[in-house]
C-alpha cells in the first residue's frame, strides 16, 4: 500500500484523470476522495456517481441534468453532477457499465469539458477533475468491444491498483486501529483487539476486503464486552472455523460458507495455478508452455499480459528467466499446487 499512498502524494495536486481499479470493497472512493482532498480543488465539491446502481436510461440525465419536459416525468429542469462538481472533483465509480452512447458523451467532457443537458441543445462548460473506478478489467472489455478504447486511455491517465486485503494482511492491524478509532469518533466505545484475534483476522481471506473487515469491527464493538476487549472467542465463527483439508475426489481446496464463493474470482486463481504449473514445467518458455496448455501463444500471452495489468501473483513469473532456468512459483500460488512427482517448485 505504500505505493499507491506515494502514488496519491504525487498526482494529487495535479488536474491527471484516475482510474482505480480493484476488488469491491477495497476502498476505491477512499482513494478518490484522498485525491480531491489533498488537490488544489480541495474547496470545492467531491461528487460521487455510482453507476452501476443508477437505471441506465436514467443515468445521463443524473450526469449531466435534464430541461423540463425532456422525457416523461421530467416537470421540472434538473442540474446534473457534472455541473454539481465544476470547479471540484468527480468520482464515476463502476465506469464500466456504462452504456455506448453515454461512453461517447464523457469523452467529449473529458476532451473539452463540454457537454449538453438531456432536452437542451445549449452547450454548457465545466472544468472538473475526472476519477474513475471499476472492479472489471476494462482492458477485456475494449477486446470485447464493450468498452471505448479512446475512453479507456483517457480515463487511464494515471492507473492506480487497490490491492485486495488478501494480498495485504501485513496491514491489517494497522486497519484495525484505523476503523476502531473512526468508530469511537461516532461516539461509540473504544475497542481494542487482543493479539490472538489480530493474528485470527490476519489469516481470514477477507472476500468482502476492507468493507467487510470494518463491518465485523462494528459487529465486535456495538455487541462487544463491557471490557471493551475484542478477544478471539468474540469473532464470528466463519472467521475462526479453521480450513477444511481439500476434498481429494473433487480436488477442492475451498469451502462453501454461508454466503456462498466468488466463482469468478476462484475460477481466476484456478487459471493462475495451472498457467503458473505449465511456465514452472516449461522453465519460463511460453511456447512450451502454451503448448501444455493446449492453447495458442498469443492467447496465452493475452492471459499474461491481463494478469500482470491485474497484479496477479502470477506476475512474479513474467520476468526474463531462460530457457535454462526454473521459473519461481509465487507462495500464494505454489502453497495450492498440487504435488506431482519429479517436480520441485521454486518458491518467489
Amino acid at each position: 500500500m505504500l505505493a499507491v499512498f506515494e502514488i496519491i502524494r504525487r498526482v494529487a495536486p495535479t488536474d491527471a484523470t484516475v482510474l482505480i481499479t480493484g476488488e469491491s470493497g477495497t476502498g476505491k472512493e477512499l482513494v478518490a476522495a484522498a485525491l480531491h482532498r489533498l488537490s488544489g480543488r480541495a474547496s470545492a465539491r467531491f461528487v460521487p456517481v455510482h453507476c452501476g446502481a443508477i437505471p441506465e436510461d436514467l443515468l445521463e440525465s443524473e450526469m449531466f441534468g435534464h430541461e423540463r419536459g425532456a422525457f416523461t416525468g421530467a416537470v421540472a429542469s434538473r442540474v446534473g453532477r457534472f455541473k454539481l462538481a465544476d470547479g471540484g472533483s468527480i468520482f464515476l465509480d463502476e465506469i464500466g457499465e456504462m452504456s455506448a452512447k453515454l461512453q461517447v458523451k464523457l469523452l467529449r467532457v473529458l476532451e473539452d469539458g463540454r457537454f449538453e443537458a438531456v432536452g437542451s441543445v445549449v452547450t454548457q462548460q465545466v472544468d472538473v477533475r475526472v476519477i474513475a473506478a471499476t472492479n472489471r478489467s476494462l482492458e477485456q472489455a475494449v477486446a470485447g468491444r464493450q468498452f471505448r478504447e479512446d475512453l479507456f486511455y483517457r480515463l487511464r491517465v494515471v492507473p492506480i491498483e487497490m490491492p485486495p486485503l488478501r494480498r495485504r494482511r501485513e496491514d491489517i492491524p494497522l486497519l484495525i486501529e484505523t476503523i476502531l478509532g473512526q468508530l469511537a469518533a461516532r461516539g461509540l466505545p473504544r475497542f481494542t483487539v487482543t493479539a490472538e484475534a489480530t493474528e485470527l483476522m490476519q489469516r481470514y481471506p477477507w472476500p468482502g476486503n476492507v468493507r467487510e473487515l470494518r463491518n465485523v469491527l462494528e459487529q465486535m464493538v456495538v455487541l462487544g464486552r463491557p471490557e471493551h476487549v475484542i478477544e478471539a472467542s468474540d469473532l464470528p465463527a466463519h472467521l475462526v472455523a479453521p480450513r477444511e483439508p481439500a476434498d481429494a475426489a473433487s480436488g477442492m481446496p475451498w469451502q462453501f460458507g454461508p454466503a456462498g464463493i466468488d466463482f469468478y474470482r476462484e475460477m481466476e486463481t484456478i487459471e493462475d495455478r495451472i498457467i503458473a504449473q505449465a511456465l514452472h514445467l516449461s522453465r519460463g518458455n511460453k511456447k512450451e508452455a502454451a503448448r501444455l496448455l493446449r492453447v495458442n501463444r498469443t492467447t496465452l500471452l493475452e492471459k499474461l499480459k491481463r494478469k500482470r495489468a491485474q497484479g496477479s501473483p502470477l506476475a512474479a513469473l513474467l520476468g526474463s528467466a531462460g530457457p535454462a532456468e526454473a521459473v519461481p512459483v509465487p507462495a500464494a500460488i505454489a502453497a495450492e499446487l498440487p504435488v506431482q512427482s519429479g517436480i520441485d517448485c521454486a518458491v518467489a
